[in-house]
C-alpha cells in the first residue's frame, strides 16, 4: 500500500511539473489571447487535478478529500472536446454549443455530491456526461473528416486528435471501472495520473505546433556582414527563435518595442541588427512571415478571410488584403482559387 502511494505521488509530481510548464509557456507566448483560452483553461485544471491527487492522501478524514480531485478530473473530457475542436479548426475559437459541455461535470457534482452526498453517483453521471460530450464532437465530425488525407500539418493534427480521443475514452472507461469496484482506489488514481501525463505529453510535443509553421528566415551569409559583432549574432539567434519557433508576430499588437523589450536591447539597436542581417525592416519581415503563414490556411482550409487575417496577426482584413497583394502580387481570394485547382 505504501509503495503504491509513493508511486502515485511521483506520477502526480511529474504531471504537475509538466502542466505548470505548459501553463507558463502558453501564458507568456500566446500570440492571440482569445485562442489561448481553451488550452490555458485545460492545463490549469490539469495542474489543479494533479495537485489534488498529490494532496489527497494527506487529506485523509476530510469529507472533501475525494470530491475535489474527482470533480477536477471530470472536467477533463469536456475541456478535451473544446481543445480537439480548436485543433480541428486551425485554432478557431470553439462555438458556444461546445462550451455547454463544461456544465456537465458541474451538474454531476451538484447532483451526486451536493444532493445525494455520494461520490459513486457523481462519477456515474460523469461517465454519462463524458460520453455525451464526445457525442457532441462526433456529430460535428465533418470538422476533421479530411484531416487524415493531408500529408503535411493536417495529418499531424488528425493523429493528435485521435490520440486525445483515445486517452479520454480510456479515462471515461476507468471512471466506470472505479464505480463498478473493479479497480481499487489506489489503482484508479494511479492509472488516472498516467493518462493525465499522457495528455500533457501530447500537448508538449504536438499541440504547440498545431498552427502553421512560419517559413525559415532567409538571411545573407554571415561573412557579408563584418559590421555585426558576436553579441549581435547572438541576438540574431534569439530573434530567429522568437519568430520561427514562438511566432510572436502572430499577436496583432506585436511591435518593435515588444521585440526589443523581449531581447532587452534598445529599439534603435534592434532596427540596426535586423536591417543589417535580413536586409529589410522589422515590419517588412513580420508582414512576410504573416503572409507565408496565411498561405497554408488559404490552400488547406475553407476558413473565411477575416479569421485567417486575425489568426496570422493582422489587425484587419483590408490590411491583410493589401499586404498580401503587395508581397504575392495576387489577392488572397485569387490565391485560394488557384491553390485549390493545383
Amino acid at each position: 500500500m505504501t509503495q503504491n502511494f509513493a508511486l502515485i505521488d511521483v506520477l502526480a509530481l511529474i504531471g504537475l511539473a509538466q502542466s505548470v510548464y505548459l501553463v507558463v509557456y502558453i501564458a507568456f507566448r500566446a500570440g492571440n489571447i482569445r485562442n489561448a483560452i481553451v488550452p490555458m483553461l485545460c492545463f490549469v485544471v490539469l495542474t489543479l487535478a494533479f495537485t489534488a491527487d498529490l494532496a489527497a492522501s494527506r487529506w485523509d478524514g476530510w469529507e472533501w478529500n475525494k470530491f475535489i480531485p474527482n470533480m477536477l478530473w471530470l472536467f477533463i473530457p469536456s475541456l478535451s472536446v473544446l481543445l480537439i475542436k480548436q485543433v480541428a479548426e486551425f485554432g478557431k475559437f470553439p462555438p458556444l454549443i461546445y462550451w455547454v459541455s463544461l456544465s456537465f461535470p458541474i451538474l454531476s457534482g451538484v447532483v451526486g455530491f451536493g444532493i445525494y452526498s455520494r461520490i459513486d453517483i457523481m462519477m456515474t453521471l460523469g461517465v454519462i456526461f463524458g460520453c455525451v460530450s464526445f457525442l457532441i464532437l462526433w456529430i460535428s465530425r465533418h470538422s476533421f473528416e479530411d484531416l487524415k488525407e493531408d500529408k503535411t500539418t493536417k495529418n499531424e493534427r488528425y493523429w493528435l486528435i485521435i490520440s486525445f480521443i483515445i486517452i479520454n475514452v480510456l479515462m471515461i472507461f476507468l471512471n466506470l471501472l472505479d464505480v463498478s469496484g473493479v479497480v481499487s482506489n489506489e489503482q484508479f488514481i494511479l492509472i488516472r495520473d498516467i493518462l493525465g501525463i499522457g495528455l500533457v505529453y501530447l500537448a508538449s510535443t504536438s499541440l504547440l505546433r498545431i498552427y502553421p509553421q512560419a517559413v525559415k528566415l532567409v538571411s545573407r551569409p554571415a561573412a557579408a556582414h563584418p559590421e555585426l559583432s558576436s553579441e549581435d549574432r547572438e541576438i540574431i539567434g534569439k530573434i530567429n527563435d522568437l519568430l520561427e519557433l514562438d511566432k510572436v508576430y502572430q499577436e496583432q499588437k506585436f511591435s518593435r518595442a515588444d521585440l526589443a523589450r523581449e531581447l532587452n536591447i534598445s529599439e534603435a539597436n534592434l532596427s540596426r541588427i535586423i536591417s543589417s542581417h535580413f536586409g529589410k525592416s522589422l515590419p517588412q519581415l513580420i508582414n512576410e512571415l504573416r503572409v507565408h503563414d496565411s498561405l497554408q490556411l488559404l490552400s488547406q482550409t475553407e476558413e473565411n478571410m477575416t479569421v485567417i487575417a486575425e489568426q496570422v496577426g493582422f489587425n484587419s482584413l483590408p490590411t491583410f488584403n493589401r499586404v498580401f497583394k503587395d508581397i504575392m502580387n495576387v489577392a488572397p481570394s485569387e490565391y485560394r482559387k488557384t491553390s485549390k485547382k493545383s
